[in-house]
């Protein structure tokens, strides 16, 4: 990965990001704080990118005020914090630096309302081609994206513990690894998701290395 490609991602799709936050995020003086510095602020860590791993949501809640605000929200309103207590404040080195994206480039609060398109896929795999491997491993975060992808090529699932669905892809060269863990912005009937989330992430860390 090099500092010109992290630009033309930003460029071309402001709504991925990457797994590095700042050590204080989301409280106190964060870079978060000011989502404008977030392209120089990855570019300074390009060193620790692991571009074969994605993590991918369905789509964002939000509109962004900057490219890779997306996943950085500087609040505990929202549940972005997680992912950097579980990736980088848990010593996940192999999902630390993760390309981070959403299946669906579409603004809406409620999931519900969102549905997965061919050209969903189709924009994924662009992204893809552009971070420039040839084997990946995608971290569905909930139901939806995983199942837009099986559904999209047609293939089968495997149940594997703690709670995870994992499928193989090939297409146009690529060979996608892909996992359905649970969603990190469970709350209420469904906070005990959350430390299975943890231990799912966890064993992906040992998985994918």
């Amino acid at each position: 990965m090099d500092r010109e490609t992290l630009i033309d991602i930003a460029a071309q799709y402001p709504w991925a990001s990457w797994a590095v936050w700042d050590d204080a995020f989301p409280d106190g003086d964060c870079v978060e704080k000011q989502p404008e510095r977030l392209v120089e602020f990855v570019q300074d860590r390009v060193e620790v990118l692991t571009p074969d791993i994605v993590l991918m949501g369905l789509n964002r809640s939000d509109d962004l005020s900057a490219p890779y605000a997306n996943f950085h929200a500087p609040t505990r309103k929202h549940y972005d914090y997680r992912l950097k207590d579980f990736i980088q404040d848990g010593g996940l080195d192999r999902l630390q630096g993760a390309y981070m994206t959403d299946l669906v480039d579409d603004v809406d609060p409620d999931s519900q309302n969102v549905e997965v398109t061919d050209e969903d896929a189709a924009v994924l795999l662009d992204q893809l081609r552009l971070l420039d491997e040839s084997e990946y491993h995608v971290v569905c975060f909930g139901k939806k994206p995983f199942d837009g992808l099986i559904d999209y090529f047609d293939v089968g699932a495997t149940s594997r513990s703690p709670e995870l669905k994992r499928a193989t892809i090939e297409t146009d060269g690529l060979t996608l690894s892909l996992y359905r863990v649970w969603f990190y912005g469970l709350y209420g009937a469904n906070q005990d998701k959350v430390d299975v989330l943890r231990q799912q992430l966890q064993e992906l860390d040992e998985w994918t290395d």
